[in-house]
């Protein structure tokens, strides 16, 4: 890219589309619902009828139970914490230092990537 690039679009409004915006979106789609709403309105009737369906996607039926999950399932594994509590009291759990290092590193690189 050439030096005074950015500057150059950023000033001529170039490469800037206002209409892919999120906000401008929501507010064509609020147009649109408005719009529907009063074709109800001169029209009577409703978005709600007896005849009217809703088909949930098998993404969104694994999204609820996903949910369900996560509400259900408690935050804290009592009886991990129970093992480790019994392994720092007996003396027996031990660190791996090198194995922890490893991971600090690869976590230390993941945050410069």
């Amino acid at each position: 890219m050439a030096p005074g690039y950015v500057m150059t679009e950023k000033i001529n409004n170039q490469g800037l589309r206002p209409t892919d915006t999120a906000g401008t979106r929501r507010s064509e789609a609020s147009k649109a619902a408005r719009h529907d709403s009063a074709k109800e309105a001169v029209h009577g009737t409703s978005g709600a009828s007896s005849g009217d369906t809703v088909n949930v996607s098998q993404s969104g039926l694994l999204m609820s139970r996903l949910e369900e999950i996560v509400h259900t399932t408690p935050a804290v594994d009592t009886q991990r914490v129970a093992a480790l509590k019994n392994a720092v009291s007996s003396g027996s759990y031990e660190i791996d230092d090198q194995k922890t290092a490893d991971k600090l590193l690869r976590y230390e690189r993941t945050l410069h990537d």
